[in-house]
């Protein structure tokens, strides 16, 4: 008698669990209606993590902080206030004076404006008369010019200088951190997309199984097949249940995972719902064989890491600057006008014009000559670093490009191991309703046409973790749902 029971199970499970070959993997939709919770898509759970994720706001508040120290930096050139006086409270002397000026700093050759005014009364001693002015005060305006040392740089401008180049560097680790996460978390996405398919795939076979030991215990009640079959086929049923859970607990885990990433309106980790899920797996395009040796060197310009050692390698040449200042001599030029107003001796009429100079020689440099020797291993440390940084992102990118293109042929040989499990499983099932095969080798065909498609879906996994991979390696911040910080 043929088995019309099983071979009717056999056409709907084959139609049912037969996933799409090449561009995506299909998932089966949960029985029932359909429902009311949209599907989760990558596009949701990047724009999440990009608003809400820990590490990336984290990041953000630090490039924040630096932006904060760069102002602080950026007050070495504010204008002061400065003032002094001076009261005489007893003796033969009653002099008394103010003296306020406000002075701005400014970044070319270390130069320094002033202006002020004094003003001061009663009798001073001979070797305080500079103190005197007449009755109306004196102004006077001037500008202090650095000729030799702090001509090009000195510390306000060095300060300035090392602290846009920390900015730098904290922006490009927030992009670094905001890439490394949308990675983990596409990686994450992908991971528990296949675990759903995967335990659809097991969850089709013990369905199969439980059909048809239905249609095996009315056979055997009417007589028409030995109860060893049942026996049998519990066995089989006991082992795609055991399939089965370990799906669960794979799928757990991966939404588990998931977790971490997916996050709700007030930025807390939630867990993915089983309804959750699409019908289809994200596209995330495909890469160009022959453009991988122009993307490596398009990559060394945009790697954040490879811009974080050249901002090291920039913040020690400014050291090494502010070294060789430091061995020069300073020779600075004042250049000063001053006029008295108002009563008093004739001798302070008219307006003073002043030139002075003033010069220090360095005798002994121990400071200035450690600090060029520190600066200078440095940048030779840096140069090398650099130079094997360089090297290690071409291997990775020319290594995630042959996964790449390997991965591929993994999914279309994949397809076509499903395709001939699919033929075999059912010529099998042919001869079965036959009588020229036994239950064994049918269960066989099925399992093996299982482990196909599950194989797909992990040859299908593989393709989409290196492409995410890819995209991560050579910084396509659009693949990831980043803009501009």
């Amino acid at each position: 008698m043929r088995l019309s029971r099983y071979a009717a199970a056999w056409r709907a499970w084959g139609a049912s669990a037969l996933l799409a070959v090449g561009a995506a993997v299909a998932a089966e939709a949960p029985p029932g209606e359909a429902s009311a919770v949209p599907p989760l898509t990558l596009e949701a759970l990047l724009d999440g993590t990009r608003d809400s994720f820990p590490q990336i706001l984290s990041a953000l508040q630090k490039a924040r902080a630096q932006a904060g120290k760069l102002l602080a930096s950026e007050g070495a050139f504010d204008a002061r206030l400065e003032q002094s006086t001076k009261n005489r409270l007893s003796g033969y002397y009653d002099g008394r004076y103010l003296d306020s000026k406000v002075v701005k700093p400014l970044p070319e050759l270390g130069t320094r404006l002033y202006g002020g005014y004094r003003i001061a009364d009663g009798l001073f001693p001979v070797y305080e008369d500079e103190f005197a002015t007449l009755s109306g005060g004196e102004v006077k305006v001037g500008a202090i010019f650095s000729l030799w040392r702090d001509r090009d740089i000195d510390e306000r401008r060095g300060g300035l200088y090392d602290s846009r180049l920390a900015l730098q560097q904290a922006e490009r680790e927030a992009t670094l951190t905001r890439v490394r996460v949308q990675h983990q978390a596409s990686r994450a996405y992908i991971d528990w997309l296949a675990a759903g398919d995967a335990l659809s795939v097991y969850r089709d076979l013990l369905a199969l199984a439980e059909t048809r030991q239905s249609g095996l215990q009315t056979r055997v009640s009417e007589g028409d097949l030995a109860s060893v079959y049942l026996n049998e086929n519990l066995q089989y049923i006991l082992k795609r249940r055991g399939k089965v859970a370990e799906g669960e607990r794979k799928l757990a885990e991966s939404a588990n995972k998931l977790s971490l990433f997916l996050r709700t309106d007030r930025g807390l980790p939630r867990q993915p719902q089983p309804d959750e899920r699409p019908a289809q797996w994200p596209d995330l395009g495909s890469v160009d064989p022959d453009s991988i040796e122009p993307t490596i060197n398009a990559a060394l310009t945009v790697r954040p890491e490879v811009g974080l050692i050249a901002t090291d390698i920039e913040r020690e040449r400014n050291r090494l600057a502010l070294g060789q200042n430091a061995l020069k001599p300073r020779v600075d030029l004042n250049l000063e006008a001053a006029r008295d107003f108002g009563a008093g001796s004739r001798t302070r009429d008219g307006t003073d014009a002043i030139v002075k100079l003033d010069v220090t020689i360095p005798i002994e440099q121990r400071s200035a000559r450690g600090r060029i020797a520190e600066s200078e291993a440095n940048l030779n440390r840096l140069t090398l670093d650099q130079q094997l940084l360089n090297e290690r992102i071409a291997i990775e990118i020319r290594n995630i490009a042959n996964e790449l293109l390997a991965a591929r042929r993994f999914v279309d040989l994949a397809a076509q191991e499903v395709e001939q499990a699919d033929l075999l499983a059912a010529a099998e099932r042919d001869k079965f309703e036959d009588g020229a095969s036994d239950f064994f080798v049918v269960n066989l065909r099925e399992e093996a046409a299982a482990d196909a498609r599950v194989r797909q879906i992990e040859a299908r996994l593989g393709y989409l973790a290196a492409l995410t991979d890819y995209y991560a390696a050579t910084v396509r911040v659009d693949r990831f749902r980043l803009g501009a910080l």
